[in-house]
């Protein structure tokens, strides 16, 4: 059988379609193959009416329901045809990957080799595009737009084969953007965008979104953000402020033990001087003595508890003051506790 003349009319397809059922099927069924049948010949004449997008779409319909060759052929034509060149040499790489075996037909192996020779003429008609983003140091999140689509962020500095056409590129950042940059790819060509961003003019950041992370975290702004001093987070929040509470606690149960204790030492020593009224008795000298003893533990526990919870004031009161300081030492106003044998009080400066 003669060559296939690439473009000519579609009338070898149409041989190959009806041979479908010679490649190996799977589980196709009789409605698929002929359904592809269909799809092959509105694709065919699509082609020669000059058609090009809808014979491409029938044609890839048709490889989608069953497998042949001369399906990709004639829908990498088609994408030549409008200009997809990329399109087109995806699918002629699918083509000439085929490993026919010897008793494949004669069209299926006849569109392997024109594939591969229409393959090799497609190759130089490539155009490349790179696209540099530079400037805007420390900018995170950066957007690049192609014809107002983002581009996939991997493709950036990558030579991105194109169809030929017109493109406009422009990057974005959070309060920046280049310039819109324009091009004209040709077949063939090798162009280097080059966009450069710089700072919006008045536009005022966002803040952090609450509870954001430490160094090296993106903010909610999507820039990376440095934690401010005393800034709490993951690492264990405000521990000053957790003594400062634990504290003025022990304070009070302090305070409470104290007085309770010195309230009971004070009924003891009444209860002692009670049994000396008018006089002491000498069968009674044990349960006073007992009395005393008593009142004079009490006493002591009492006192005890009132220099505990004094402590735990004073530390209260300076842990207090020191995460204070920590929150509002960026408004330079400090505050330094004063504590002496005999008095507790504070100085500062704002």
């Amino acid at each position: 059988m003669p060559p296939v003349n690439p473009f000519s009319a579609i009338g070898p397809v149409l041989i190959a379609v009806s041979l479908v059922s010679a490649a190996p099927a799977g589980a196709q069924t009789k409605e698929q193959k002929a359904g592809a049948r269909a799809a092959a010949e509105a694709g065919g004449d699509a082609f020669d009416a000059g058609k090009y997008a809808e014979a491409a779409d029938l044609f890839e319909r048709a490889e989608r329901l069953v497998h042949a060759p001369p399906h990709l052929l004639y829908a990498a034509r088609s994408h030549v045809k409008l200009g997809h060149l990329v399109e087109a040499r995806e699918l002629y790489l699918t083509l000439t990957r085929e490993q026919l075996p010897d008793s494949a037909p004669r069209p299926f192996r006849d569109a392997v080799q024109m594939g591969e020779k229409e393959l090799a003429e497609l190759e130089p008609r490539i155009g490349y595009v790179s696209v540099v983003v530079q400037g805007g140091a420390g900018a995170s999140s950066v957007v690049v737009t192609r014809n107002g689509q983002p581009m996939p962020a991997e493709l950036l500095g990558v030579p991105t084969p194109s169809n030929p056409g017109e493109y406009s590129y422009q990057a974005t950042a959070e309060g920046m953007e280049s310039s819109a940059s324009s091009i004209k790819l040709r077949d063939g060509a090798r162009e280097t965008v080059l966009l450069t961003l710089r700072d919006i003019p008045g536009y005022v950041k966002k803040d952090p979104a609450p509870g954001t992370a430490g160094s090296g975290a993106l903010s909610g702004s999507g820039s990376l953000r440095t934690p401010a001093h005393g800034d709490g987070g993951a690492s264990g929040g405000r521990p000053l402020l957790v003594g400062s509470i634990a504290g003025f606690g022990v304070a009070v149960a302090g305070g409470i033990v104290g007085t309770l204790f010195l309230m009971k030492s004070s009924d003891s020593k009444e209860a002692a001087d009670a049994k000396c009224r008018p006089t002491c008795l000498k069968e009674d000298e044990q349960e006073i003595t007992k009395l005393d003893d008593d009142a004079t533990l009490q006493q002591g526990i009492g006192i005890a508890g009132l220099v505990t919870g004094g402590v735990g004031l004073a530390a209260g009161i300076t842990l207090l003051i020191l995460d204070q300081n920590r929150s509002t030492v960026q408004s330079g106003a400090r505050v330094t506790p004063v504590i002496g044998t005999n008095y507790l009080g504070i100085r500062g400066s704002f």
